[in-house]
């Protein structure tokens, strides 16, 4: 029976390296079947105990399987699994001889934390957790090491608080960094998504220590210094240089914010906001919104980043993203990023193109509708776009205002001539 288990369990790791993903990654969900009933789980979470690893090895996949976002249950599963003890068992299966059975705890690991901020508290909360983990990022783990940084990506991703947890823990941002600049090109990919989830963290103690790690000026410019082609590379590029803007925003150090692959990757994320907005993978990924959204709007606030990401079509963008809205994950915090984007482009635009490009796409419209609150938008999102219509509202009064007898007699704009006023019209959009 254990040389059948150890059969199945290579089996089993060949057919779900595809299923290795962040918060994003595409997934192929074949494996997942009907749902089971409730012994069968309850039997396979008591084998997670068992001294037997390739038993324990194949529980854990079991579970993986029921707990895949292409299982019709896959939110009750997650929920029943989490609250039934089994991540402890699961943990500690991480630090097994077998790799297969490592393989298969971090797999049930990383997507029991995918979309689940329950299960990444629990995951990361759970004692040996960390430990095992930065263990199995150490070279000497390397079919391991991807496997690992995964968990480490959706937890980051998923549940913010748990960032806190994993960068302080010791040697976890050291195993991630050499990961990221010298593992095989999976890890690296994976390494640099870890990074950059935990980069979304607000929590100032959080950046403070990635950046006195090094992570942008010894990792992050080392990953935006490599070449290569294809979408992987692109992805692995962009990701790099959404994690500086995450922490660095519109302050990036000239060596890295000249770096061409920096350049290029501007254009990258914008195609990335983009597929997110439409829920299409991207290089194998299913980025969230927010991932995206945060480092465009970090970004934005640079003059000569902002001309480059409306070259590229950041205006729709946002237009899109605050048109086609509704209550999900993170979709508030992703709300207020591109509201505050649109006042900038809207009420401060650099250029007469910046201006042409809103109102073609009808970000205002958008906006407008935002101000209204009728779709679940919270408190703050709606104050955020009244502000701005009004804002747009205040050029129209002031254009008006000098063109009255009693308000604006005394106003030197009735100096200007009939063509300059059309100019001052335009740009009130009035």
């Amino acid at each position: 029976p254990q040389t059948t288990m150890d059969t199945e369990m290579k089996a089993c790791m060949e057919a779900q390296e595809a299923a290795h993903r962040d918060e994003s990654y595409a997934c192929d969900g074949a494996a997942a079947g009907s749902p089971e009933p409730s012994d069968e789980m309850s039997l396979r979470i008591a084998q997670l105990s068992d001294a037997n690893h390739s038993v324990a090895a194949f529980a854990a996949q079991y579970l993986f399987e029921r707990a895949h976002t292409s299982h019709p249950r896959s939110s009750e599963n997650k929920d029943r699994i989490g609250r039934s003890g089994a991540i402890l068992p699961i943990c500690r299966l991480m630090e097994s001889k077998q790799e297969a059975a490592r393989f298969q705890a971090c797999s049930a690991l990383s997507e029991l934390a995918f979309c689940h901020e329950a299960n990444c508290r629990a995951i990361i909360g759970t004692p040996g957790c960390l430990e095992a983990v930065v263990a199995l990022l150490q070279p000497d783990h390397g079919t391991s090491q991807c496997d690992a940084a995964l968990i480490v990506n959706n937890c980051a991703a998923f549940c913010t608080d748990t960032c806190g947890s994993i960068v302080h823990y010791p040697g976890m941002l050291p195993a991630l960094q050499a990961l990221a600049v010298g593992g095989n090109t999976s890890s690296k990919n994976v390494a640099v998504g870890a990074l950059n989830s935990l980069t979304r963290c607000s929590d100032a103690g959080v950046r403070l220590t990635m950046l006195s790690s090094g992570v942008v000026e010894d990792t992050l410019s080392a990953v935006l210094a490599e070449e290569g082609r294809g979408d992987l590379y692109d992805a692995r590029i962009a990701r790099a240089a959404m994690a500086v803007a995450n922490l660095q925003g519109a302050d990036e150090d000239a060596a890295v914010a000249s770096c061409p692959n920096f350049t290029s990757a501007i254009a990258t994320i914008c195609k990335i906001m983009r597929y997110a907005l439409e829920g299409r993978s991207w290089a194998g990924i299913f980025f969230a919104p927010y991932s995206v959204c945060l480092p465009l709007h970090n970004l934005s606030m640079c003059e000569d980043h902002r001309r480059r990401l409306v070259d590229n079509g950041m205006v729709e963008l946002m237009a899109d993203l605050i048109r086609q809205w509704q209550p999900s994950h993170q979709s508030d915090s992703t709300l207020l990023l591109a509201l505050a984007t649109a006042h900038q482009l809207l009420l401060q635009p650099d250029c007469d193109e910046q201006r042409d490009r809103a109102e073609a796409c009808g970000l205002v419209a958008a906006v407008q509708e935002a101000a209204l609150g009728l779709r679940g938008e919270e408190p703050r999102a709606v104050a955020a776009a009244e502000g701005i219509v009004s804002g747009l509202r205040e050029r129209h009064q002031a254009v008006w205002m000098c063109q009255s007898a009693r308000l604006g007699g005394g106003s030197l704009m009735h100096m200007l001539d009939d063509n300059v006023m059309e100019m001052v019209a335009a740009f009130a959009q009035v």
